[in-house]
């Protein structure tokens, strides 16, 4: 157990192969409940942070940089859509299979994992397959109810190849979405608002969640991945 008292916290540690970071069965997680749970691998030096400040946040500085559009359209939806305010976004699973969180840890090795309840007001949730949309700069167009993934494919596909063609007129193909015209940043960012949408999925969809700082009286346990 750690007992930090400059965290006013307490909350059990241990080590584990990737395998036993969580408990076998289901991962118990509820997008509705009033404090969700989360899962997030951090390094030791985060880790080490939290335990010494009581808070975790991000370091904006460590994104990737060839993904920064996508990063600042999340961080202007969590400014627009949470009370609170901060730089950057630590990211957390609020649904996923207990395999991926196990594929993650090993793939993390000598880092730790936590899991946490956070109040669902300091969280923005996002879907997690779809986000990737954001991150290679495409349309976001979920499926529709009456679709199959075929169609929904070929309506996307669609609608991509429009949007490229009029991006390559522009010339603006490869350039940064922050330097596109208005009226195309503005379309492709909006289509991502579905990204933010549970309406728009089915009830088994992973997800994840942003937050502005973890507090250490929100961890419920940290796992050492060995």
């Amino acid at each position: 157990m750690l007992d930090d008292e400059a965290a006013g916290t307490v909350f059990p540690i241990r080590d584990a192969k990737p395998e036993q970071a969580v408990p076998a069965g289901p991962m118990g997680y509820d997008l509705d409940a009033e404090r969700l749970l989360l899962h997030t691998v951090q390094s030791v030096e985060a880790f080490e942070a939290l335990l010494t400040t009581g808070t975790l946040t991000p370091d904006p500085a460590l994104a990737v940089a060839q993904f920064a559009d996508a990063y600042d359209w999340m961080y202007r939806m969590m400014a627009a859509r949470l009370p609170t305010r901060g730089q950057g976004a630590l990211w957390l699973w609020a649904r996923t299979r207990r395999s991926h969180v196990i594929g993650a840890c090993r793939l993390s090795r000598g880092q730790v994992l936590l899991t946490c309840r956070v109040p669902r007001e300091r969280v923005l949730l996002s879907h997690f397959d779809e986000w990737h949309m954001a991150l290679n700069r495409a349309l976001g167009m979920p499926k529709l109810p009456e679709e199959s993934e075929d169609e929904a494919f070929a309506r996307w596909e669609k609608a991509q190849d429009e949007f490229d063609a009029r991006l390559r007129a522009a010339g603006m193909r490869d350039a940064p979405i922050r330097d596109w015209p208005t009226d195309l940043r503005n379309e492709i960012e909006t289509s991502w608002d579905c990204i933010l949408d549970r309406d728009n999925y089915g009830p088994f969809e992973c997800w994840q969640a942003t937050v502005h700082a973890l507090n250490a009286n929100e961890v419920i346990e940290a796992v050492r991945i060995l």
